[in-house]
């Protein structure tokens, strides 16, 4: 297949590079990201001023094309897909992200964002994340090694032809010394932080804020057994998602209520 790998967390980052790696091994894999982290970004593009594309030669990875752009997640899917790959891609991969993306926090993923953009766009998409929980820097290595590994057994095994109207979103658990529970699929939870800043000074007497949200217990993950719950349970966590928000459900009674309208045009 043609792979198409991307991320938020930027072009040198360990996560992508194992992913990469790892389908490079047995697939034709173009790896379009940032040139810099942009994690908390969503579906944004790059609308305000030019942007770049450039081919890298960057120790860590092997068999594959490489370019950082200075664009969004989203931009690297459309460049990728349209510039690059000239629209011939088979596949769309994201990440593998450095921590979950799960719950509420998938609003702000870029990285689940630029596998949404994929799907948009006509392209089998996957996203993947993995869980961190302190893990030490040696760590996160043998963690993203086991994850890319995973990656590629899921994806064969789960296959990709199916995608179309929605993706895959994966995380893996932070299980270093442990082995892996499961796997599940699972409901989006609820990602709860609470709304907490911490004030500051600059060494200019200017006021800034830097957000300090926990996550803390939510009733809802467990009474719904959501990703969060099972991949605190030491689960891989599999979630479908689509791109289209409309709420489809409530189209009927919305329906019936806009017929009983009275207003003047």
């Amino acid at each position: 297949m043609r792979i198409l790998i991307t991320n938020d967390d930027g072009v040198y980052a360990p996560g992508i590079m194992a992913l990469a790696n790892e389908f490079a091994k047995e697939h034709d894999v173009t790896v379009v990201a940032p040139d810099r982290e942009r994690s908390s970004c969503g579906r944004s593009m790059t609308m305000d001023r030019p942007l770049t594309i450039r081919k890298m030669n960057i120790e860590g990875y092997s068999n594959c094309a490489v370019y950082a752009t200075s664009g969004t997640p989203t931009d690297c899917v459309k460049l990728g897909t349209y510039e690059i790959m000239h629209r011939k891609t088979d596949l769309v991969l994201s990440g593998i992200n450095i921590g979950a993306n799960m719950g509420t926090d998938i609003a702000y993923s870029g990285t689940v964002n630029a596998a949404m953009e994929a799907c948009m766009l006509g392209y089998p998409a996957v996203a993947f994340s993995q869980q961190m929980l302190g893990a030490t820097m040696p760590q996160r290595e043998v963690l993203f090694d086991a994850s890319a590994k995973r990656s590629a057994q899921l994806i064969g095994q789960l296959g990709t032809e199916h995608l179309r109207e929605y993706i895959y979103n994966i995380n893996f658990p932070a299980c270093v010394n442990d082995k892996v529970a499961g796997i599940k699929i699972c409901p989006q939870g609820i990602s709860n932080y609470g709304d907490d800043y911490e004030k500051r000074t600059d060494p200019f007497g200017r006021t800034y804020y830097w957000p300090c949200g926990r996550l803390t217990e939510c009733d809802y993950n467990k009474e719904n057994a959501t990703d969060i719950y099972w991949l605190m349970q030491g689960f891989i966590t599999v979630t479908p998602l689509t791109w289209n928000v409309t709420a489809s459900q409530e189209m009927d009674d919305t329906k019936c209520r806009i017929e009983k309208l009275k207003l003047h045009f």
